[in-house]
């Protein structure tokens, strides 16, 4: 009897060439096969003849099969490619302009050859990460960390060693007749994180604070690099993360000792940060006399004035320096601010309509991450929508020139360096990868030894959960006065 059920669902998925949905369907044929024969017998059928109708009912198991094979495949969401190629278009019409629109002897190129081939790599980049399979990060959590941890270490020494010193900054590395930036690996972090919030499901608080201090190595390996506005990106997208792993009860704990026991490690940090550490007070001091009496002729001066002297729709004016000279707000950092060139060229509406797309292309993956089955799905694309939020805000906040922070990072799929380009379509390719398999992907069940013990002997140690105890007992006692 049930041979001619697994022989009929084994013929079925073997139709099905998406291998994923294979337990899935048969879950759902299995189920449906059990129904009717259930029916069945109630009729007085017996149990085995009931089976073989059932199994008779569904019809042929290859065209069943072959059916169900046109409905289960991976759903590539080509219409993110899409936007990141239109963000692409956009990025170099605007540097066109700007480049008919600089003195020549500024010798800015930012449209070349190498420009278009970055995007063609960046799209077949995204097409190869869409195609691995992202589960791995449940079972291969702490190796790929390791891995990671390496990867950061081994660029780490050799920028230390032989890195070239740029604004202040080891961040650039000399090969042949190349010269290139290090490329901010600090950004794969949180996708690393999720990995191990997912591997440290069903356990305690100790677990909570392993993983809020695997951030701090990858934190030192980036420091001295031009990349702390970046660590700090990060370390607010990994503490949102956590919070929301607590939130959704990942952990064995109780939800809001969780998250007093992360928010106020985190804002001791800070505050310390900001009291002790001569380059916030610097910052903040920059940003109070900026508010108080902005100077028109640095950097930060031109950008609020572009700010305050932009038009509805088209260019802003000029603004003059005690030299009498004019700066064109091209001549300031041409590569790095690219938002406020989007302001000065276009104005108000341009700026809107381009950065309304990008959030829509943003509150689409969000929309999606929330409709993901999978939970590892959800929060691995989550961690790559909200590092693009913060990257996104934290831009427009410095290109306002009302910012303490002199760097305004890059804001994906709109930036000019080659090698931050190849990062998020790298993790793009991850977000692909989510939504094309993610609702087949399993929730692995939270291990039994984590899950509801009170008394825990590992290593030596036994570890007695008091309060969670102390709530069973009750509800036992409760449930025993009650059937009383």
């Amino acid at each position: 009897m049930l041979m001619n059920v697994k022989e009929y669902l084994d013929t079925v998925c073997e139709q099905i060439r998406f291998q994923k949905a294979h337990d899935s369907i048969k879950k759902e044929l299995q189920d449906h096969i059990t129904d009717q024969a259930d029916a069945l017998m109630q009729e007085g059928i017996e149990q085995q003849k009931a089976f073989e109708l059932a199994v008779k009912e569904m019809g042929d198991p290859v065209l069943v099969g072959t059916e169900l094979d046109r409905v289960h495949r991976p759903n590539m969401r080509w219409s993110f490619i899409v936007f990141v190629i239109l963000f692409s278009i956009v990025n170099f019409s605007i540097r066109f302009f700007i480049e008919q629109n600089i003195p020549a002897s500024y010798n800015a190129n930012f449209i070349n050859l190498g420009t278009v081939l970055r995007l063609v790599t960046g799209i077949v980049v995204t097409l190869a990460v869409c195609h691995v399979d992202f589960t791995i990060l449940a079972n291969n959590a702490q190796k790929i960390y390791v891995i990671y941890l390496a990867i950061m270490l081994v660029l780490h020494l050799y920028l230390t060693l032989f890195g070239i010193t740029f604004n202040g900054a080891r961040n650039y590395i000399h090969l042949a007749f190349l010269y290139l930036k290090a490329p901010t690996m600090i950004y794969f972090f949180p996708v690393v994180l999720v990995g191990l919030l997912y591997d440290c499901r069903g356990k305690s608080y100790q677990a909570i604070l392993l993983c809020g201090a695997s951030f701090f190595p990858i934190a030192f390996l980036s420091m001295g690099k031009g990349n702390n506005a970046a660590i700090f990106i990060v370390a607010v997208a990994s503490v949102i993360l956590i919070l929301v792993s607590i939130v959704r009860g990942w952990f064995a704990v109780k939800k809001s000792y969780g998250l007093l026991l992360l928010l106020l490690p985190s804002i001791l940090l800070l505050l310390c940060i900001v009291r002790f550490s001569p380059y916030v007070q610097d910052k903040l001091e920059m940003f109070y006399n900026a508010v108080q009496d902005p100077l028109h002729y640095t950097v930060k001066g031109v950008l609020q004035n572009n700010v305050k002297t932009a038009s509805l729709f088209g260019m802003g004016e000029l603004i003059a320096i005690p030299s009498g000279k004019i700066v064109q707000l091209p001549m300031i950092l041409a590569q790095d601010f690219f938002t406020s060139y989007v302001l000065y060229y276009g104005g108000w509406i341009s700026f809107a309509l381009i950065f309304m797309l990008y959030f829509i292309f943003i509150g689409r993956g969000f929309v999606l991450t929330y409709r993901q089955k999978s939970q590892l799905g959800s929060m691995t694309a989550f961690a790559v929508l909200i590092l693009f939020s913060l990257l996104t805000l934290w831009n427009v906040a410095v290109n306002s020139g009302f910012f303490i922070e002199f760097n305004p990072l890059e804001i994906p799929f709109f930036c000019y360096s080659g090698k931050a380009s190849l990062i998020f379509f790298m993790l793009l390719g991850i977000l692909l990868s989510v939504f094309r398999t993610g609702n087949y992907a399993k929730n692995e069940i939270i291990p039994e030894d984590q899950k509801n013990k009170f008394f825990r002997w590992k290593n030596g140690t036994l570890t007695i959960e008091i309060q969670r105890l102390s709530i069973e007992i009750k509800r036992q006692k409760k449930e025993r006065d009650t059937i009383e």
